[in-house]
């Protein structure tokens, strides 16, 4: 469950948490209540842990599995109101395949996730955003930027992460990724990948194969970013993109699959195009990319995290 909300210990039990309960939720994108963490147990509890980027709601017991849009919050569930979001979600039931599929997806991101510390209590709590009323928008420097403007108004572009990428994957990346995802399709007790998305993914185009990430990359991958890529002359580019399909390689190799995505540059009010924008930040994102350059990458999963890393390289002026 990604998001925790006070009050929801309650959701689980009056009496306190079950021993064999186990909690995932996520620390880093500002959901959930620092508070609960405490509610819940944190530091201490050792069956409370997190995943940077988690957005799944999933509740699963021996009574079955709920499949939900709803968080564990005020808003989603109602603790000392009623809730005020409409939600929508499945039941399914203990002996189902999507049960089934469900635990070992849960165990699986068991195996990555980490406790829920007093680092992760310190993180909650930098990156909570409790409900306010609108701020006011603070303007890009250079109206230009993509940069600025996401510094200026990490809310405009809430859900978008950012990407810094250099090099090209190869076509035994796409194919290595082609066989891991429908070998993973493979297994499941119900198919998911049609035969044309089967035969899409084997001739995807290496452009855009994103290789040799971390398991903790892919885990925390947004749906929707932003990629500034540094080419092998030199030349930046941004690139806006939907992720489509993401595996993880022998337990280690993160290899995502993404769609680019022009509307995504419309929806977010950018009137410039992605030339102009590059050239803007130019000196920016050659520094950005020289500062990661021993990993080759980086994900900054949140408009925030990109905002931070500009502020301590003294590149958000």
């Amino acid at each position: 469950m990604a998001f925790w909300g006070k009050g929801s210990e309650s959701l689980v039990s009056t009496a306190g948490l079950p021993s064999d309960a186990r909690i995932i939720c996520d620390v880093s994108l500002g959901g959930t209540n620092p508070q609960a963490l405490i509610d819940l147990g944190a530091p201490g509890n050792r069956k409370l842990r997190c995943v940077d980027g988690l957005h799944a709601k999933i509740y699963l017991s021996d009574l079955g599995m709920v499949a939900c849009s709803a968080n564990a919050s005020g808003g989603g569930v109602g603790f000392d109101k009623p809730a005020w979001l409409h939600e929508a979600g499945t039941l399914h039931a203990s002996g189902s395949s999507a049960f089934a599929e469900g635990e070992r997806w849960f165990e699986q991101l068991w195996r990555r996730s980490r406790q829920v510390d007093d680092n992760a209590i310190a993180l909650a709590q930098s990156s909570w955003r409790p409900p306010s009323p609108p701020a006011r928008v603070t303007r890009a420097r250079n109206p230009l930027s993509l940069l600025d403007a996401m510094a200026a108004d990490p809310a405009r572009f809430r859900g978008v992460g950012f990407v810094l990428s250099r090099g090209t994957s190869t076509i035994n990346h796409r194919d290595d990724t082609a066989k891991a995802l429908i070998a993973e399709d493979n297994a499941r007790p119900e198919r998911l990948l049609s035969r044309q998305e089967r035969s899409a993914i084997k001739r995807w185009s290496v452009s855009d194969v994103f290789s040799e990430w971390g398991a903790a990359d892919v885990d925390a991958w947004p749906r929707r970013f932003i990629c500034a890529h540094l080419g092998g002359r030199g030349g930046l580019t941004y690139w806006f993109y939907e992720r489509a399909h993401a595996v993880i390689i022998d337990g280690t190799e993160g290899m995502v699959l993404a769609r680019k995505e022009g509307a995504l540059r419309r929806s977010l009010g950018l009137a410039h195009g992605t030339a102009a924008m590059a050239a803007a930040d130019a000196s920016k994102l050659r520094a950005l990319h020289a500062h990661v350059e021993g990993d080759g990458h980086r994900l900054l999963e949140t408009p925030e995290k990109l905002a931070a890393l500009l502020g301590r390289l003294e590149l958000d002026g």
